[in-house]
């Protein structure tokens, strides 16, 4: 657990009257865990809280096991404003797919080990498709879901989703089916076989979206003013396009993530919970090395990223930095709703692929735990494959 975060529980516990001892133990015992989640929801809070009351019962002994307790009750109440035990009150079962769906969120956060907002999302989506296809939950063959079902959800209730979020669906839906038989649930295994990608799911397209080249030289031509707001939008922007970063990556960069005297970054905050260091070009050193120098308020922190102008003394979250790149599309005329943050990922990953490098480089260079995950990335160019001639980004490191 962060220091900051210590300090915090620390002042809350002696604004509420507790003595220096009951503080200090309070403290020791939970002091190791790993950092909370930075959110006052509940629900989150509350996952956070079992699962390290789990691991203090293997490691502490009854007392000091009680104390644990008590502490991690108190800083549950410090951060979402409501105890433990009336919130569980509140958490009772709505409907028919409660119960399973509490079993299915458990299975995509403690086995798969998926992000909160990963595994939220697999189990919102995955209830909406159990309400439209199962009318009773308790009287259901699951083998006689299979995969012309799901097609049928996405063609009819579906129809309006964008071909990402379809992409997001399937993928659910699919770790739903293998949550199932995890469980030794006999399932129709078509489901199973629904392809993952994006592309496949495209309607008239079978390419993933990536910048063109005329895009991609806007972006590159843009004139940043010397301002603060200028030098941190730059940087931002060459995260994207230099590193292939995800959006939540770059917010969560820390001033100590930078490995100044390697030419390295290191990407600790990412979807798939794995560490990776990445090489900095010489642009990329530069444009950080003027914004940490020039813009970065000292003060600042850790954070590597301000949120905005009048608030500069903030970290910036995931949507500050989407909104700098949404913002620069406009200014450079990059127009359509599917053209995002993650476009700029995409064409890191298809430029490098095209350059000649191995799939499982590129693969590794944007994080991800599965080549197949990076296939559904890449915008494969012939003309490109046949003369190799760009390096991997970093060669020439700073």
């Amino acid at each position: 657990m962060k220091q900051e975060t210590i300090n915090q529980f620390h002042d809350y516990l002696k604004d509420q009257g507790h003595e220096n001892t009951t503080i200090a133990g309070y403290i020791r015992t939970i002091c190791d865990l790993e950092e909370p989640p930075d959110t006052t929801d509940p629900l989150i809070l509350l996952v956070y809280v079992e699962r390290a009351i789990k691991l203090k019962r293997q490691s502490l002994s009854r007392a000091n096991f009680a104390s644990a307790q008590a502490s991690l009750g108190s800083f549950f109440f410090m951060r979402a404003g409501i105890r433990i035990r009336d919130f569980r009150k509140q958490c009772v079962a709505k409907d028919q797919y409660d119960p399973l769906m509490a079993q299915f969120t458990s299975y995509c956060r403690d086995f798969l080990h998926l992000s909160e907002p990963v595994t939220l999302a697999a189990v919102r989506e995955t209830k909406k498709f159990l309400k439209a296809v199962v009318p009773d939950i308790h009287d259901i063959a699951w083998t006689s879901i299979t995969a012309n079902d799901v097609i049928n959800y996405l063609s009819k209730e579906r129809n309006d989703l964008c071909t990402a979020s379809i992409g997001v669906t399937v993928t659910a839906l699919r770790r739903f089916f293998r949550f199932l038989q995890h469980h030794d649930i006999v399932i129709h295994t078509s489901v199973l076989n629904l392809p993952l990608s994006v592309p496949a799911w495209s309607k008239g397209s079978s390419l993933p979206i990536t910048l063109t080249k005329d895009e991609q030289s806007r972006l590159a031509d843009y004139s940043f003013p010397s301002t603060p707001i200028g030098l941190r939008d730059y940087s931002i922007l060459l995260c994207f396009t230099e590193l292939g970063l995800r959006c939540s990556e770059v917010a969560n960069l820390q001033i100590g993530d930078i490995e100044w005297n390697r030419g390295t970054i290191i990407v600790r905050k990412t979807k798939t919970h794995a560490e990776r260091e990445l090489p900095m070009s010489v642009k990329l050193g530069k444009a950080l090395e003027n914004y940490v120098l020039h813009a970065r308020p000292v003060s600042l922190g850790s954070p590597l990223y301000f949120k905005s102008a009048r608030r500069m003394l903030e970290p910036a979250s995931t949507d500050n930095v989407r909104s700098v790149i949404r913002r620069l599309y406009i200014k450079v005329g990059i127009t359509g709703w599917h053209v995002g943050t993650h476009a700029l990922r995409r064409t890191v990953g298809s430029h490098l692929y095209n350059a000649g490098n191995d799939l499982k480089i590129v693969a590794d260079l944007l994080g991800h735990t599965s080549v197949s995950t990076t296939k559904a990335y890449v915008r494969i160019d012939v003309e490109s494959l046949r003369v190799v001639a760009s390096p991997w980004p970093g060669r020439e490191s700073i």
